[in-house]
This record gives C-alpha cells, sequence and structure tokens, in this order.
C-alpha cells in the first residue's frame, strides 16, 4: 500500500504537474478578468446602494396605523374612528387556518424554506417574464412585500427592491415566521380603505375575520397584488377568475378537496362594501370625545384616528337620542330669522361622578370636529351665575336663605346702579327671593359684601374659566369677559347638585391601546362648598323652580334650577330694540345636572331672541330632556344633611332666619331678572307650564332626612375672608334675636351711594364686558354673618346710611 502511494504522488509531481501548470496557467488571468468584469460592477452598483440603506427599525413594523373604537356606557360600539387607513389589527390565531394557506400559495408558497429572499422564484419570474416579454410574475416574498409596506416608499426603484431584500434579511433574523405572517395580514391593502384582515373581512363580507369561509378567504387572499384590479365591486369577473386561480392552487398543493374547491367557487360575490365613514353617530358626544383625548389625555389626532384606541365612555344612548330629538324638533324653538337658525346647546352630567351623559352641540350639527356649542361656546351666562359667584360662596360665609338684603336703586360707584328687570324695588327681601325672582340690586349688594374675589374662587373651583376675569361687580350678574360654555355651567352647578363635591366632568372611562394597554382616567374632585350650604343652595333653587323663573322645569320630581337672560348690548346697532342675546336655564334632579342655552350664533339686528327667556324654551328642553332620562327610575328627594331642620318650608338650625319682609306690593311674577323687558312669551312652548303635575313635598319637609354625607375628596378649606360657617344650635339666633335683626334691616333705608374705594368706574352688569375696563377691581371685604349686626347695632345703621356693610 505504501509503495503504490509513493508511486501516485510521484506521477503527480512528475508528470501531471508541470502538464497542469502549462495548460491553466495561459487561461488565469483571461479567468480573473472575466469574473472582475461579470461580478465585481454588480458588487459595486450593491455596495453604493447599501451604503444609503435605511435603519431597519422593529417599531416600525408595530406601529401600523388601526381604527379606534368608541363605546357607550354599557359597553356597545358606537363608532370606529380611522384616518386614511382603515385596519384593525388581529393576531396569528385568530386568522382562520384555510385564508393563512390561500395567502401563501397565492403570494409565496415557499415562506417557511426561505431567509426573506426566495433565489429560486426570482429565476423562475426571470425567465417566465423573458418568454413572456413582460413582467407578468413577481417574486417578492411576503416578508419583502412586509419590508415594502412598513419601511419603505411605494417607488418602483433599482434602490428600492436592494434595501428591500436587505431589510427582508433583518426581518427574518429578528422575528419568527408565524410573527411575520402576522404583521403582513395586518399591514396588506385589500382596497376600499381596508388594511389587514381584520377591515378587509368587515368591508366585504360584514363580519369579524374568524368567521369568513373558504370562498371568502380565496377571494381575500387573491386581492393583495392588485386590490383594485380584483375588487368584487368594480370588476366582479376578474375578481371571480382570481378567486379560482386561487382555489385551484389549493387543490394542487394538496390543500382542499376539488369537491371544496367546486363549492367555493360556486358562492356568489360581495355586492356591496360596508365602509366606516368618516362621518359618526351622535357626533356632538364624540367629537367631544376627541376633544378630551387630546386636550386632556394627552393624545395626538393621529393617535385618536390611527392608534388603534378602545376608548369606554359615559354616554347614555338613550339620553343623547333625546337630546338630539328636542334639537332637531321646531316644537322647542321660537321661528328663525331669515338668515340664521336659533341655536341650542345642552350639557347633561351626573353629579354624583362627574361623567358627562349626553351633549348637544346645536342644531343640524353634522360632526367631523364641528364648532360643539356644548363645550366651546363662549357666552355671557347671564343670572345662571349668581348662584356660583354670589350666593354659594355667600351660604358658606354663614349667610342663610331667609337674611334680608336691601331691594332699592343703589349707586355701587362710578355710575354703576344695577336695575332689576321690572324697574320696580321691594325694599327689602330675604335671600330665598332674591335668588327665585332672580332679583338683581340684592346680588350685587351681597356679591359686594361677601368680596367678589370669594366669588370669583369658588367659580374657578367649580370649573369656570376665570382666567381674564377681574373680580368687578358686574360678574354678579353674569357679565363675564370671555363667557362659559354649557358643560361648564352644568359642571359647576353639579358641585351644589352633589351636596358640595365637585367632580371634574368628563367622558372618557377607559382608554385600552392596541397592545391591551389601560391609561388609567383620574378626573379631578375636591369639596368646594359644606354640605350644609350646598343644601341650602339647592333648597332655594327648588324654590326658584317651584314659584320663581324657573316654573317651566317644573316635573314630577323635585327639580332645582336658575335661568339667565343676556340683554342685547346698549350699542348703536341695537338702537330702539327689545330683546335679548342669549338665554340658559341650568338644573339639576337628585340624579342629573343639566345646562341648556339658546341664542344665534351671530347676533345682529336681525338676529336676536324676541321676548325669549331662559324661562321659556331652554327650561322646556331641560324639562324634556330629564323626564325622558328619568322616567323609568324611581323619585328621589334631595338629601338633607342631619345638621339642617325645616319648620314650615323654612331653615332653622345653622342660623335662625328673620322674618320674611313683604315685597311692598311689588309683583312677583316669573320673569327673569336681567332682560329690559318683562312680558312673558305668548308662545304656548315659551309660557309658563301649569304646576297640576309638579312634585310638592311636604311643608314640614321638602327632602329626605337623610343624615349620609358624602367622602370629603380633596380640600374642605373655606373661600377667603369667609365667616365661620360651623353648625351649633348653640350659636343659633334666638327667636327674639331674629325679630329684632328684622326690624333693624327694616330700619335700614335705601342706600344712595356704594361708590368702591378706588372711585373708579364699575362694568354695567346688563351690557358685554367693555373694552374700556376700571383701573382697579372693586375691593374685596370680609364677609359678614347676621350675628355682627346684632352685635353692633350702632354699626348697621352707620353703615346703611354711608352705603355699605363693610367692616
Amino acid at each position: 500500500m505504501m509503495k503504490e502511494k509513493k508511486e501516485a504522488e510521484s506521477f503527480w509531481n512528475e508528470v501531471l504537474q508541470p502538464k497542469l501548470k502549462g495548460y491553466v496557467r495561459p487561461f488565469l488571468i483571461p479567468l480573473l478578468v472575466l469574473f472582475l468584469f461579470l461580478f465585481l460592477p454588480p458588487l459595486l452598483v450593491l455596495a453604493y446602494y447599501l451604503q444609503d440603506r435605511p435603519a431597519f427599525d422593529a417599531d416600525s413594523l408595530l406601529s401600523m396605523q388601526a381604527t379606534s373604537f368608541i363605546y357607550d356606557k354599557d359597553g356597545e360600539l358606537i363608532t370606529a374612528l380611522h384616518g386614511e387607513q382603515n385596519r384593525i389589527p388581529v393576531s396569528i390565531e385568530e386568522v382562520p387556518e384555510n385564508l393563512q394557506k390561500a395567502i401563501l400559495v397565492a403570494e409565496d408558497l415557499r415562506f417557511h424554506n426561505h431567509q426573506g429572499i426566495d433565489l429560486r422564484a426570482i429565476l423562475r419570474a426571470f425567465f417566465t417574464n423573458v418568454q413572456d416579454g413582460g413582467f407578468s410574475q413577481g417574486a417578492s416574498t411576503i416578508t419583502q412585500q412586509l419590508a415594502k409596506n412598513a419601511i419603505l416608499s411605494p417607488e418602483k426603484t433599482i434602490q428600492r427592491k436592494i434595501h428591500e431584500a436587505f431589510l427582508a434579511y433583518q426581518i427574518e433574523r429578528r422575528y419568527t415566521k408565524d410573527e411575520i405572517l402576522e404583521m403582513y395580514l395586518n399591514w396588506i391593502y385589500f382596497g376600499h380603505g381596508a388594511y389587514g384582515v381584520q377591515a378587509a373581512a368587515q368591508t366585504y363580507f360584514n363580519k369579524d375575520i374568524r368567521d369568513i369561509n373558504l370562498a371568502e378567504a380565496a377571494l381575500l387572499a387573491g386581492m393583495p397584488r392588485r386590490p383594485s384590479f380584483y375588487s368584487p365591486i368594480h370588476n366582479a369577473e376578474a375578481a371571480s377568475d382570481r378567486r379560482s386561480t386561487v382555489l385551484h392552487l389549493m387543490i394542487q398543493n394538496g390543500l382542499i378537496t376539488q369537491e371544496e374547491a367546486r363549492m367555493a367557487a360556486s358562492e356568489p360575490l360581495p355586492q356591496q362594501v360596508h365602509i366606516n365613514s368618516l362621518q359618526y353617530p351622535f357626533p356632538a358626544y364624540v367629537d367631544y370625545v376627541i376633544e378630551e383625548l387630546t386636550s386632556r389625555h394627552g393624545y395626538t389626532d393621529s393617535q385618536v384616528f390611527r392608534g388603534g384606541l378602545h376608548i369606554y365612555t359615559a354616554m347614555d344612548r338613550r339620553l343623547q337620542q333625546k337630546i338630539e330629538e328636542v334639537l332637531s324638533s321646531e316644537a322647542f324653538f321660537p321661528p328663525n330669522s331669515s338668515d340664521q337658525l336659533v341655536q341650542a346647546a345642552m350639557a347633561v352630567i351626573e353629579q354624583e361622578s362627574g361623567l358627562i351623559r349626553g351633549l348637544g352641540g346645536g342644531r343640524n350639527y353634522d360632526g367631523v370636529r364641528s364648532f360643539n356649542r356644548a363645550s366651546q361656546l363662549k357666552r355671557q351666562p347671564g343670572s345662571a351665575a349668581k348662584p356660583i359667584f354670589v350666593f354659594a360662596p355667600a351660604m358658606e360665609a354663614g349667610f342663610h336663605p331667609n337674611d334680608i338684603l336691601p331691594d332699592s336703586p343703589i349707586n355701587f360707584g362710578g355710575g354703576y346702579v344695577p336695575r332689576n328687570y321690572d324697574n320696580t324695588y321691594r325694599g327689602h327681601v330675604t335671600i330665598r327671593q332674591a335668588v327665585a325672582q332672580s332679583i338683581n340690586v340684592p346680588a350685587v349688594y351681597l356679591f359686594r359684601h361677601i368680596g367678589p374675589t370669594v366669588g370669583v374662587d369658588f367659580a374657578r373651583k367649580t370649573g369656570l374659566p376665570m382666567e381674564g376675569e377681574e373680580p368687578y361687580l358686574s360678574l354678579a350678574l353674569g357679565g363675564m369677559t370671555r363667557g362659559v360654555s354649557p358643560l361648564q355651567m352644568a359642571g359647576s352647578y353639579a358641585s351644589m347638585a352633589n351636596g358640595g363635591i365637585y367632580n371634574e366632568p368628563h367622558a372618557v372611562t377607559r382608554i385600552v391601546d392596541f397592545q391591551g394597554r389601560e391609561k388609567p382616567i383620574v378626573p379631578d374632585i375636591n369639596r368646594v362648598l359644606s354640605e350644609v350650604a350646598a343644601y341650602q343652595m339647592t333648597d332655594m333653587l327648588v324654590t326658584a323652580v317651584q314659584s320663581g323663573t324657573g316654573t317651566r322645569a317644573q316635573m314630577n320630581r323635585p327639580v332645582a334650577g336658575k335661568t339667565g337672560t343676556v340683554e342685547l348690548p346698549p350699542i348703536a346697532e341695537f338702537r330702539n330694540l327689545r330683546g335679548n342675546k342669549d338665554a340658559w336655564f341650568v338644573g339639576y334632579t337628585p340624579e342629573l345636572t343639566c345646562a341648556v342655552w339658546m341664542g344665534y350664533d351671530r347676533t345682529d339686528r336681525h338676529n336676536y331672541l324676541r321676548q325669549i327667556y331662559g324661562g321659556s324654551y331652554p327650561a322646556a328642553m331641560f324639562r324634556e330632556v330629564l323626564n325622558s332620562a328619568l322616567q323609568d327610575r324611581p323619585v328621589q328627594a334631595f338629601a338633607r344633611p342631619a345638621e339642617v331642620l325645616h319648620a314650615a318650608g323654612d331653615f332653622i338650625g345653622r342660623s335662625a332666619s328673620a322674618s320674611t319682609i313683604p315685597s311692598d306690593g311689588a309683583s312677583t311674577a316669573s320673569a327673569e331678572n336681567d332682560s329690559n323687558s318683562s312680558t312673558a312669551s305668548t308662545d304656548s312652548t315659551a309660557s309658563s307650564s301649569s304646576s297640576s303635575d309638579s312634585y310638592y313635598p311636604s311643608s314640614t319637609s321638602r327632602y329626605s332626612n337623610s343624615s349620609s354625607t358624602p367622602p370629603a375628596n380633596g380640600s374642605t378649606s373655606s373661600p377667603t375672608n369667609k365667616a365661620p360657617s360651623s353648625i351649633d344650635n348653640s350659636t343659633s339666633l334666638s327667636n327674639e334675636e331674629a325679630k329684632k335683626l328684622a326690624e333693624l334691616w327694616n330700619n335700614v333705608p335705601a342706600v344712595p351711594d356704594l361708590g368702591n374705594d378706588s372711585g373708579s368706574p364699575t362694568k354695567s352688569s346688563t351690557s358685554p364686558p367693555s373694552t374700556s375696563k376700571p383701573t382697579e377691581p372693586a375691593p374685596t371685604t370680609k364677609a359678614p354673618t347676621p350675628s355682627d349686626f346684632l352685635n353692633n347695632t350702632s354699626n348697621v345703621e352707620k353703615k346703611g346710611t354711608e352705603g355699605g356693610l363693610e367692616d
């Protein structure tokens, strides 16, 4: 053996090797040149294009545009939101096996055998296209298509194809085959705005992807290559042929039987698409949800429309439908002007939670980010602001509904002499009378005494926008510079309805992203008023509905509320005209709080409210909506704190009430406070309703004697400079003291001038905010209590004659 091996080596070294060198050597240089000529240019081109290759970003594959969904309070779908791409991501487990197989045979049969690039498919496509003289067959794998759709631009260039192959290789290294197929099934376009198999199933078959059959799977599998051409809606014949081709390929690869294919091919094609339009139901509510997501929760428009969010809201579907029904009914509106609709808006809140149950953005509201009057309107609230700026802070400061205030012409400085709606003055009235009959002068008088900054601070705590508002006396009558929306007014009143606890109004209750992560919703909750003060306000507002300016809002259950009317501004344009600019009604039951606004979008000589007040159409709309919302609920009473007692319908306990001063014969007819006209509307809808079906509790107890108190979630501090408000019978006034106080008040003469300390003029209560403001705001004063007057009789008389009850 060793001998033979040595002989072979000797033969190679001595005979063959020299001969081979002689034959090969002449061809080495030509072969090298040929190699360089054939392969070096492509390698250089490849290197050139790859130097600008895009960085592989795995997150871009997951950040696909996805359709978002909005649900009502019961978890029922309201609408879908999407941008230009309607996409609903699904997991690979949700996709039927027949569809997965059909996609693979139609687009990438060797998907499980390559690493992103299929050289065999490239060669096959090359020879097929040469024979056909065109580009009838492609060779892109599913991974390459994913790279093209998710990362690259759609341009058809050599550079993009090189980048596509490079990225496909990177994707294959990063993800499993199932993950790649799942991403592809969610990314690919199927026509008619549908991206991904779930949106495609809903668009063409109106069903979930999990429920499609073999025929539907074959149709979808054949569409990604040319979605428009193979659309069953636009080209039924081509779509049918393509479906048959896919079914045939499945037979060839042993995936289905001949009989299954025959039955599938015989099924009819869809005749119409089910497209999620940009229009959506309940547009005012949906628009506000979008507004809340972007302004409060930090989402961008792109994230809302393309982020695959599941947004759960507080919308009560039946209540929302009723709001839209009322806004579309002419029965709740006066005749329109020649060129504008009389508009209206409303907001309904569940005060216990702050949940927004319904919104009305206006008449003929078409959605898609329209001007939402329910949340975006900025109008002066008129007398509907009195409980917020004046009376609630006064109750918190220690005043009592039966405390007595002057009602006579008073100059508060700078020529500011507010008048009552009917130009009638009663001499003295209780706070309850001032609230119920919406009398202006006592409201301004009390506002000055509690301190305007106290009222402004309380309004801010209850959600009213006070930026840019100076503490002028005109705020007592709703004379705001920038105005408020119905939603803000409803939120503010809800704090009184909720026993003094302010819950930030919110529509969104849960947000779940497309990966199942939930974003916590944490609205602001704060105590802004004591339980007793809140109850006192509710009790007075009940009086306003029972026998004051808000009788039109009466229902067969307890209702508290306040009207508000804003006159036409005293400018040249409206000279010799009698009418109003805005009309409001804001009120609540033990369950819901509602604010209604009525007016014109553009007020001018031809477009203004004629004999329309807060107590007319707005109150009627309030009644109609809440009656419907509560029709299936038992009648409840407003819970009364244990510290408060009633006697013959009047409070005793917190501070004894002085005797009610007669109105000196002045009329107490229901009319709005800050209107030029006291004439009631003759329209049947606008007139005061009969009280035959109204709820009148017994005279000894208007509410339930519940001692339960809501939790103090937040600050319990009282407004600045308030008087002590502890509830202690030992500090209550005796009957003799109350009588003495009444006599003292009766002896206080009408005050001719309450000029402010700075001598600067104060804005008029009945006109829009003037551009020339006082140089200084009204002075802040310490809020007095009834006991202050008893303790210093001479001071009461002195201050009364000098023009104020300042300490």
